[in-house]
């Protein structure tokens, strides 16, 4: 069965932004693995997946690592950002599904499960993302996320449709990611997500559910709540993306996938 899986078109792909992140990318290619294989042993005939790492020019052992795994296929992207290198993950996956996971995050045994199943239920639906859950979090840090995700899923209930989408946790069918003009590399970080989606929604259903989530590393809450909520949240996510919705410019230049800030 596997070998006959092998010789069809992948149906779904992961793409993995990564820099630098040697101790954490075989975490998240670990449960990415046991996510492909719970898919596919849920389904008679299985489901194709190909997993793509695209590395971000990594200095580390980022790039070996993750091509010691099989079937793992890595790329290099030149361009600095992680929206340019889920861009050019994007860009080589040939899946008609697409789903977009960081380095430094990992995701449930039933992740793709769950995304295979909600496209399948909604022929309408072209985008789903879900939270990313902090290992370990602090407390102000729980209250924090509770308060973020609870605004954009207010909005969403309201309108409908989904506005926001996590970086970390995103999921879209790649006919609709094209005609949206994909992920927008004119803002690094805090609102390309956003962006995306507003996009996207004008393609088809758009939603977040907190039923699909992932866990991703807490180094960038280290800074302490000061500097995360005015530094991290309220510049970076608020303050950037409304400057560059008005100028078409953005204040951020030199985001990096897994940075603290």
């Amino acid at each position: 069965m596997e070998d006959l899986i092998a010789t069809l078109p992948p149906a779904l792909a992961v793409v993995i932004a990564a820099h630098n992140e040697e101790h954490a990318i075989g975490r998240c290619l670990e449960s990415v693995l046991a996510s492909r294989s719970d898919l596919q042993n849920r389904l008679p005939a299985g489901l194709p997946c190909e997993v793509i790492v695209v590395d971000n020019r990594s200095t580390d052992r980022t790039a070996t690592v993750a091509a010691s795994f099989p079937g793992v296929r890595v790329v290099e992207c030149a361009l600095l950002g992680a929206v340019h290198a889920k861009t050019a993950g994007v860009a080589i996956a040939v899946a008609p599904l697409v789903a977009v996971i960081d380095a430094d995050s990992t995701c449930p045994a039933d992740w793709l499960a769950k995304i295979v199943a909600a496209f399948a239920a909604e022929p309408d639906l072209v985008g789903l993302s879900g939270p990313a859950r902090y290992r370990k979090p602090r407390l102000w840090v729980r209250g924090v996320m509770v308060l973020w995700y609870g605004w954009w899923k207010t909005i969403a209930w309201c309108a409908g449709k989904a506005f926001y989408a996590t970086g970390t946790n995103v999921a879209f069918r790649r006919a609709a990611y094209l005609a949206a003009g994909g992920f927008d590399t004119n803002v690094l970080v805090g609102g390309d997500e956003v962006g995306f989606f507003h996009r996207l929604r004008k393609r088809g259903m758009t939603r977040f559910t907190d039923d699909l989530w992932v866990e991703t590393d807490p180094r960038r809450t280290e800074v302490g709540f000061l500097r995360f909520f005015f530094s991290t949240v309220m510049l970076r996510y608020v303050i950037n993306y409304t400057i560059y919705r008005i100028t078409g410019r953005s204040l951020v230049k030199g985001y990096l996938p897994g940075s603290k800030v």
